[in-house]
């Protein structure tokens, strides 16, 4: 084969290459016109690359959503007009009421300006009414003084009224103690001269002698450390440091049986200590106890 040959042969193979591609070009592009109108909703081949609904069902849906938009554009007007009317009572409404509002702020300004013209009168009726309440509380400060005085000087002189009279009281009471106590010593002192006369005492002899009153007693026990106790006491005018002579009475006869010294009284009887010197035999219950020894 000459080169003429070889050129044809490698020519044919690029213009099939050529042509090849314009064929896969074509097959790719081209589109089935029949579907592309008429591919029902339903069709399986929806959601495939390329594959969309009909134009005939489109335009079914278009003109649907067009009587839909048409609809809604009449609603909207009749709502427009209706929202319209609406509007238009509402600004009426709106107009009255600002009318009356007008109307209302003016009868509040008239009946603001009467309200300012009574708060000048008050204040100044105020104003006149406080300088009188000044003169007042000045004039009611002093007849407070006046009477805090006064009740100063009703306290004082009742103060001193109660203590002259409490010690009024306090000296008729002291007085009438005075009386008793004069009573219960001239009483007393009676019954002491009557006591004195009974035993022989002169009232004005020295009571702080050692020498006893006349008595006569019995002595009541013997408890021993050389004391005794005898039935006589200070109401019987025995006084601590008087000596009594002790004897017993026994068929008839006394026997001196020796002295006691008087050492505590109490006013029934007494407690004596014995005299050793003067002692003859022991003391015993029973014995008398007297001042003297007939």
């Amino acid at each position: 084969m000459n080169l003429v040959g070889k050129i044809f042969v490698v020519l044919i193979f690029v213009m099939s290459m050529v042509f090849m591609s314009f064929a896969m070009a074509v097959y790719t592009v081209q589109r089935n016109w029949r579907e592309v109108v008429v591919l029902p909703p339903d069709s399986p081949l929806l959601g495939q690359p390329g594959k969309e609904l009909g134009l005939k069902f489109q335009l079914a849906d278009a003109k649907a959503r067009n009587e839909d938009l048409k609809n809604q554009r009449e609603q909207a007007l009749k709502d427009r007009e209706t929202e319209k009317v609406s509007k238009i009572q509402a600004l009426t409404k709106l107009v009255t009421e600002r009318d009356e509002l007008l109307k209302e702020r003016r009868n509040l300004e008239a009946g603001y300006a009467d309200l300012e013209k009574a708060k000048r009168d008050a204040v100044a009726a105020m104003n006149a009414t406080q300088k009188v309440a000044a003169d007042y509380r000045k004039e009611l400060e002093a007849l407070r003084k006046e009477v805090l005085q006064s009740q100063q000087d009703r306290d004082d002189h009742f103060k001193e009224v109660v203590r002259l009279t409490d010690e009024l009281h306090q000296a008729v009471n002291e007085k009438e103690q005075l009386r008793k106590r004069a009573e219960d010593v001239s009483k007393d002192l009676a019954k002491a001269r009557e006591a004195l006369r009974y035993h022989d005492i002169d009232e004005k002899s020295d009571y702080k002698s050692k020498t006893p009153p006349r008595v006569d007693g019995v002595v009541l026990a013997t408890p021993g450390a050389g004391l005794v106790e005898i039935s006589i006491g200070s109401d019987d005018g025995l006084r601590k440091g008087h000596r009594l002579d002790v004897y017993r009475v026994s068929g008839g006869s006394s026997t001196y049986v020796g002295r006691i010294e008087v050492v505590k009284t109490a006013p029934d009887r007494s407690v004596c200590k014995i005299d050793p010197k003067f002692q003859n035999s022991h003391v015993m219950e029973g014995d008398r106890v007297d001042s003297k020894i007939d």
